[in-house]
């Protein structure tokens, strides 16, 4: 939001005390270095490769960012040092032979990254005309600088941007048979030394992507993420990582050559639940910090309190207020038991850290650590609640306006419209079933169930490169929940311009209204359509990226064998993770959506015949923030494991064993009710 927003579509008056443009003679700074060899942080090397951006810190915090209002008190304050706020500034711009789209006082911010505290900053978005116009953005805000000083403004940092053509990086998938992918793969091992050897432990993930704002303006680019305000000298990894890959390029396909660039960004994985901290009466109830370092709100899930669980429900562990989602209900087999549960994701359901091992290592069934799962998670339950309560509390109060005009309107004589009658009706009517909502809300959360089973922070091999495994079992303590019932799928009405022939032509949903229980099991196939339902996004479409994201994760604590114990791992952390982006293709235009978001995690992938295909268990971001994809300013890539590998890994790990390891039963096996 951006308070003070202002037009200028009417010109100042150019009169001395408004500081008009014509008064005015522009002044020149020295200019601000671009010089990007050397050594620097990340965020100093972005911004300075940054054409249509000036800013007064130094490094400033890299996009995507958010803005909020002023406090009241912080806004009065400026007004009352700057009558004429926000023309002066304007006036200081025009002079620079600059139009400014609106002037705002506002904080920016950006969650989770170290140093992104909300801090005030006089933001003037501008529409430019080409790159080098940015020396005379520097002048133009230096002077803005000295304007603010001079009125004794010392704590607000200024920022000139062209919010169109700054640096709105969009990731696109691309088909696994695409040459470049394959030249990719096969020089992926030296790029990861090569990262290895530069950056040590600072490198969060690499992959190849198109990379650009829409997906006509997009170019193959070898994408690294690392890790915030690391120092290396970016211009030379770039040089070498592009070498690399032309010398495989030029073997086949000589022409080619120079097709690939290579970009650097804060970022990388995360399990994207969002967890919270056991609670405590100082616990904020819409906002919370998971084991993950992950932030997210509490979301209101007021039109979904007919008190049945099902596909993309809020879950949380008893006592912790954030959660994930509730993927699908299933059998999983032991022996000669069934047990009758959900899948979700290890991290969604772990104990809180300091509550031994079991956060995590793997849960065998009858592991004595248990935890309780309850639907909603906390956070969600006191955002329902509170929705709720504000809804009323506004429906009541116009409802009380509105009577009170139209008692007015009996008194004097004066003729009552009809539509005030039909809307008094209207609001009689409604804040009953609001209070019903009410009450059906306090008897959340509710106890669903406890783990049975679960991965841990595990990896296991596949080929070469360990892949993240991350699941877990639920068992439900309600014997009489209809499960097939509670696995209706979507029907495609609820897809919109989501539907599956926007990424693929002729591709079509297969899944009439109304939508049945899901009934097969499917493969997660690279370049093809899914789509997950969530607790946080809902409803999304992507595609499967052409090829896996190589990881330097934190999250793989040990990597599953095929007789079931545990390994560590041979090439320290790192490991591969199979991702969705919901971008799409043949589409010029197109710009990156998220495909997950905190609370998300846990949720079932299926393809376009309703089949069980994957499991979401985090995201992959190019932004290191977490709200910001509310604004539609930061994108998050689905991490999914494959039904496949959750069905091997139950295997594995619920087999009953000797105490040389060897079966003594048959594996354990997910079944679909």
């Amino acid at each position: 939001m951006n308070p003070l927003q202002t037009s200028d579509a009417n010109p100042l008056p150019a009169s001395e005390g408004q500081g008009g443009a014509s008064q005015r003679t522009p002044r020149t700074f020295p200019p601000e270095s671009d010089d990007t060899s050397g050594a620097m942080p990340i965020e100093a090397y972005l911004y300075r490769i940054e054409p249509f951006r000036s800013s007064s810190e130094n490094p400033p915090l890299p996009f995507p960012y958010n803005l909020t209002e002023l406090a009241p008190e912080s806004l009065a304050d400026l007004t009352k040092r700057i009558p004429d706020f926000p023309d002066g500034i304007r006036a200081i711009v025009q002079t620079h032979g600059l139009q400014s789209l609106g002037i705002s006082a506002c904080l920016l911010s950006k969650a989770g990254y170290p140093g992104g505290e909300p801090r005030p900053i006089i933001r003037i978005p501008i529409r430019s005309r080409r790159a080098h116009d940015v020396q005379h953005w520097h002048s133009a805000r230096q002077e803005v600088e000295e304007y603010l000083a001079d009125r004794q403004i010392q704590n607000m940092s200024v920022e000139i941007v062209d919010p169109d053509k700054a640096m709105v990086r969009s990731l696109f998938p691309l088909p696994p048979s695409d040459f470049l992918i394959q030249t990719f793969e096969a020089v992926s091992p030296i790029i990861r030394a090569t990262l290895q050897d530069v950056l040590g432990a600072k490198w969060t993930s690499y992959c190849l992507f198109k990379v650009g704002p829409t997906a006509g303006r997009a170019a193959f680019c070898v994408f690294v993420t690392v890790q915030p305000y690391t120092v290396a000298n970016w211009q030379r990894i770039r040089q070498c990582i592009i070498s690399i890959m032309n010398t495989e390029i030029r073997k086949s396909r000589p022409h080619l050559v120079g097709y690939v660039q290579a970009a650097f960004s804060p970022g990388g994985m995360s399990l994207g639940a969002g967890r919270g901290p056991p609670q405590t009466e100082a616990t904020p109830p819409a906002r919370y910090h998971d084991p993950q370092e992950r932030f997210t709100l509490g979301r209101s899930f007021i039109d979904n309190l007919d008190g049945h669980p099902k596909i993309g429900t809020s879950i949380g562990v008893v006592g912790s207020t954030g959660g994930g989602t509730l993927g699908g209900f299933f059998g999983l087999k032991v022996g000669n038991t069934i047990h009758r549960g959900f899948l979700t994701s290890h991290h969604v359901i772990a104990p809180d850290p300091g509550t031994g091992p079991a956060s995590n290592s793997a849960m065998a069934v009858g592991h004595p650590t248990k935890t309780q799962v309850q639907y909603f998670a906390q956070a969600d339950v006191e955002a329902t609640q509170e929705n709720i309560r504000i809804s009323i509390n506004a429906n009541a109060r116009t409802l009380h306006e509105l009577e009170e005009n139209l008692a007015q309107r009996t008194a004097t004589g004066m003729d009552i419209p009809p539509n005030l009658l039909a809307r008094r009706d209207t609001l009689r009517q409604h804040i009953p079933r609001i209070q019903e909502s009410q009450q059906a809300a306090s008897s959340f959360p509710r106890i669903i169930g406890h783990t049975i089973a679960s991965s841990g922070r595990r990896a296991w091999v596949d080929q070469n490169i360990p892949e993240l495994i991350d699941w877990a079992f639920v068992s439900v303590d309600d014997e009489n929940l209809e499960l097939r019932e509670a696995n209706k799928l979507p029907d495609k009405s609820e897809f919109g311009q989501d539907a599956p022939n926007t990424y693929t032509p002729g591709l079509l949903y297969k899944i009439e209204n109304p939508g049945p229980a899901f009934s097969q099991f499917g493969s997660l196939a690279k370049g093809d359509w899914y789509f997950k339902k969530g607790r946080t996004t809902d409803i999304t479409c992507g595609l499967c990226h052409g090829t896996e994201v190589v990881v330097n994760s934190t999250n793989m604590r040990s990597i599953l064998q095929p007789n079931g114990e545990s390994a560590t791992p041979r090439d320290g952390n790192v490991c591969k993770v199979t991702i969705i982006l919901n971008a799409k293709l043949n589409q010029p235009s197109a710009r990156q959506k998220p495909f997950s978001a905190p609370g998300d995690s846990g949720s079932l992938v299926f393809n376009s015949f309703g089949e069980v295909c994957g499991l979401l268990f985090g995201s992959y971001s190019h932004g290191v923030s977490e709200l910001e994809f509310w604004q539609g300013s930061a994108v998050e890539a689905g991490c999914v494991m494959s039904i496949e590998d959750v069905q091997r890994c139950i295997g594995i790990g619920i087999t009953p064993r000797n105490p040389d390891s060897t079966p003594r039963g048959p594996p354990g096996q997910l079944i679909i009710p």
